[in-house]
């Protein structure tokens, strides 16, 4: 196993982990030798429509990173999925994607300053379709 993927939408709510849970969790895995952190950040439907987007990811990162060094980044990658889009047929538009994207990155450089903030891989893990993924992959930042 090279990565574990911790704080996925189906354990935060099925096992109601929070974000505490999440964070030891990363700290565990970093503890490992060689072990990698997927990050799964994303808003709920309701979270989105409130515009909460940009809050919901800050929160998620900043809870979920708390305490892990800059040289332990290169372990990390953040998978941003909003949860409206995972299983429902619904596909974020690339302009969403991209507008998380960055909110992501900015609290990375918050965080960590921006050039680790840039060295950071982020993923999109919603839905794609055949017809979605080229305006996707066509996004600076996705």
């Amino acid at each position: 196993c090279d990565y574990v993927l911790l704080g996925h939408s189906e354990r935060r709510s099925i096992y109601k982990e929070g974000e505490g849970d999440i964070n030891a969790k990363v700290h565990l895995c970093l503890e490992e030798v060689g072990l990698g952190v997927i990050l799964c950040v994303g808003e709920t439907e309701a979270e989105y429509d409130a515009g909460l987007l940009e809050s919901v990811v800050d929160m998620q990162i900043k809870k979920g990173l708390s305490g892990v060094s800059a040289q332990d980044l290169d372990r990390i990658v953040v998978a941003y999925e909003p949860v409206w889009a995972i299983g429902t047929g619904k596909v974020a538009t690339p302009d969403q994607a991209q507008v998380a994207h960055i909110a992501v990155r900015q609290t990375l450089a918050a965080m960590f300053g921006s050039d680790v903030a840039q060295a950071i891989r982020v993923q999109y893990g919603g839905s794609v379709t055949p017809e979605s993924i080229e305006a996707l992959m066509a996004m600076p930042d996705v």
